[in-house]
């Protein structure tokens, strides 16, 4: 489940799919990534979702893990008890 989102166009996008302010972005796509994460009640469940790239990232961001949605736009979260923390899409390559 998510619990909370790093910013309020991250929200935005999962709630209505529409990219605005991510150029690039398939709304679409980054809005069913979103959906997997709210509907998951960990880590654990999202294991089939391997293949789009869930992974622990590292260095600055070693407490966090990461979700290809397209290009090179990434749904990146932390792990909490009961779920999924500080969610926000990026280009996280780029800041």
């Amino acid at each position: 489940m998510i619990l909370g989102y790093k910013n309020a166009k991250t929200r935005k996008v999962h709630e209505t799919g529409i990219p605005r302010g991510f150029k690039g972005l398939s709304g679409e796509l980054a809005a069913r990534r979103l959906d997997a994460f709210q509907a998951a009640g960990s880590i654990a469940d999202l294991s089939p979702l391997m293949s789009v790239n869930l992974h622990k990232l590292s260095g600055d961001r070693r407490d966090q893990w990461a979700m290809n949605v397209n290009d090179a736009w990434r749904v990146c979260l932390t792990l909490a008890d009961e779920g999924f923390d500080e969610v926000e899409i990026i280009d996280y390559h780029r800041g």
